[in-house]
């Protein structure tokens, strides 16, 4: 009712007759919607004629696509755009593979000419400048087999040092043995003629000389 009380204004307005109450004049009323369908009729003629010009447009394409092509089906003609597009990626795919190479290449080719750079402008030096280079390398190299004899001769004394203090320690543990001393946190280690001391088990054999002199320097404290 309260549309029918708005168009009546609207009709007012219009010079068309007015519901003044509700089913007084049903005349007027049925012309309200009469007028509402030829709207509604309106709009849909008009939205038919825009869908008919899109078919026809696209009719249009098909043919000049069937005339260019020779192709008379709009299935193949579907189907040929679809692989077209197919190819059209792929090929997108590939020009954005080969220019990442291109880039890749071009990065080589400038290693390539610094290098070629740095070869000629060794080219280009005198017999005393490649005799002074020379000189330099084989400087180097001594220094080099030097520290190397060094670290050697380090690496030697190391190795007899440790076999001075595996005896001195097998010596301690053995006599600390003896006596009524008894590890509480260190265990007791093994010692043979082929016992090694390295890096990896020289703290374990120290830990248990270490307790022993712990416990021995507690006892002289208490006596």
């Amino acid at each position: 009712m309260d549309k029918t009380k708005t168009r009546g204004m609207a009709a007012m307005a219009s010079d068309q007759p007015v519901i003044t109450g509700e089913f007084s004049n049903p005349v007027a009323l049925l012309k309200l919607r009469k007028q509402k369908w030829i709207t509604n009729n309106k709009e849909k003629k008009n939205l038919m004629d825009m869908y008919v010009r899109n078919v026809d447009i696209i009719k249009d394409a098909f043919n000049q696509i069937k005339q260019q092509t020779g192709i008379s089906s709009t299935e193949e003609i579907v189907t040929t755009f679809i692989k077209a597009e197919e190819q059209n990626y792929s090929l997108y795919n590939y020009v954005n593979m080969l220019n990442s190479e291109i880039d890749m290449i071009e990065e080589q080719n400038k290693s390539i000419e610094a290098q070629i750079k740095r070869h000629e402008d060794d080219g280009k030096m005198n017999e005393d400048e490649k005799e002074m280079v020379r000189q330099r390398l084989n400087d180097n190299i001594k220094d080099s087999e030097e520290q190397m004899a060094q670290v050697n001769n380090e690496i030697k004394s190391c190795e007899e040092e440790m076999v001075q203090i595996k005896n001195y320690v097998w010596n301690m543990v053995e006599n600390f043995k003896k006596s009524h001393f008894f590890l509480s946190v260190a265990q007791n280690m093994q010692y043979d003629e082929d016992t090694v001391f390295n890096e990896n088990n020289v703290t374990m054999y120290l830990a248990e000389l270490e307790e022993y002199i712990s416990l021995f320097i507690t006892y002289l404290a208490y006596r």
